[in-house]
């Protein structure tokens, strides 16, 4: 059997055809292949970044927890001291008032003594604005200089009343402590 010129063509070109095709698959998944190792070495580069970073974020969360820790330990400490100085703030308050309330009568009947009244003003001293009110005129005698010692510290005050909005107040005015 004999093939035509024209069979020999058609059987050619065929196969140049088949061949064209196959190089075009094949172009088609180099690019593809190409495209998706690009992706995969730009993953890599992140992951690789995110990798080395994540050591020193790692060190730096510790270390930051770690001084957090200390400033929580220096601020509870703090809070130690603070609630030891506010109990006895308050216990020397409650002992002031005490005082107050017991002399203030005694200071209206006219029959409290000078320790007593000394007492009195250095209490009032320490509340604030050197002043408290007080339910009626107060003698005039009452109103002079006291000496009071505090820790074998002499302080001495002069008791001043005065009438502000219809209520009488008496002020505890320091005039010397050992300083001076």
């Amino acid at each position: 059997m004999m093939y035509s010129q024209q069979e020999y063509e058609m059987v050619r070109r065929q196969t140049m055809q088949i061949e064209a095709e196959k190089r075009a698959v094949l172009r088609m998944a180099l690019i593809v292949v190409s495209i998706l190792l690009a992706a995969a070495l730009l993953l890599a580069g992140l992951m690789y970044r995110n990798y080395s970073t994540a050591g020193s974020r790692i060190q730096n969360a510790e270390n930051r927890a770690a001084a957090l820790e200390q400033q929580l330990g220096a601020v509870t400490q703090e809070l130690e001291e603070k609630k030891a100085i506010l109990a006895r703030n308050e216990a020397a308050e409650a002992k002031q008032n005490q005082v107050i309330q017991e002399v203030v009568p005694k200071m209206l009947n006219k029959t409290a003594r000078d320790i007593d009244l000394a007492a009195m003003a250095h209490a009032i001293y320490d509340q604030p604005g050197h002043v408290i009110t007080l339910p009626g005129i107060p003698p005039d005698n009452v109103l002079r200089r006291y000496r009071h010692r505090v820790n074998g510290v002499p302080y001495s005050y002069v008791l001043v009343a005065g009438q502000v909005d219809g209520q009488w107040r008496l002020y505890s005015n320091l005039v010397k402590n050992k300083a001076d």
